[in-house]
C-alpha cells in the first residue's frame, strides 16, 4: 500500500477556470508541483492560458509542461450529458476506452508518473467539485492502474483495464 500511497501524492489537480495566472503559479508552487499535465481538450479562452503561454509561465517558474490533448473531456460530450455527472463520466469513460489516442496517452501519462515529480492534471471545467470532473476520474484511473500493476485487486474506473496495461519498470 505504500507504494501506491506515494504514487497517488505524486498526484494534484487543479482546475484553471476564473484563476489568474500568478494564483496559479503560487498554488503550483505552495504544492510543489514540478510537472504541469494539461488535459484540456481545447485551449482558446482566455489567451493568458494558451498552451505557448502556459508552458513559457511555467518555465519561469521552473515547471515543466506537457499537453495530453486526447484526455480532455470533449465538449460534445458534456453537451450531451448536461448536468448528469454520472452519465457524463461514463461518456467520458467510453471515449478514452475508444479512442485509440486516448488509450495512447494514458499509458504515455502513466508511465511518465514512475520519476520522482509532482505532478498536476489541470483543466478548465467550470464545476468546483473535482469529484464532477475528467481530471478526478483520470487521476482515480491512473491510481487504481499502479494498484492493478502491483497486483491488488483492480478497482479500474475505466472498464475493461482489468489486465496489466502497463507494465511496471
Amino acid at each position: 500500500y505504500k507504494e501506491v500511497a506515494k504514487f497517488r501524492q505524486k498526484i494534484e489537480t487543479t482546475y484553471i477556470k476564473g484563476v489568474k495566472p500568478d494564483q496559479f503559479t503560487k498554488t503550483l508552487e505552495r504544492l510543489k508541483v514540478n510537472v504541469v499535465v494539461d488535459i484540456r481538450d481545447w485551449c482558446l479562452y482566455p489567451i493568458y492560458y494558451s498552451p505557448k503561454f502556459m508552458k513559457d509561465l511555467l518555465e519561469i517558474h521552473g515547471i515543466e509542461y506537457l499537453r495530453y490533448k486526447a484526455l480532455g473531456n470533449p465538449s460534445s460530450l458534456r453537451k450531451r450529458a448536461g448536468e448528469n455527472f454520472v452519465y457524463m463520466k461514463k461518456l467520458y469513460q467510453d471515449y478514452i476506452l475508444g479512442n485509440p489516442e486516448s488509450r495512447e496517452e494514458l499509458v504515455k501519462l502513466y508511465k511518465l508518473f514512475r520519476f520522482r515529480k509532482n505532478y498536476c492534471l489541470i483543466c478548465y471545467c467550470p464545476v468546483l467539485d473535482v469529484k464532477l470532473c475528467h481530471r478526478f476520474w483520470l487521476k482515480e484511473t491512473l491510481i487504481n492502474l499502479k494498484r492493478t500493476n502491483l497486483g491488488f485487486s483492480e478497482m479500474i474506473t475505466l472498464k475493461n483495464f482489468s489486465q496489466k496495461l502497463v507494465p511496471e519498470v
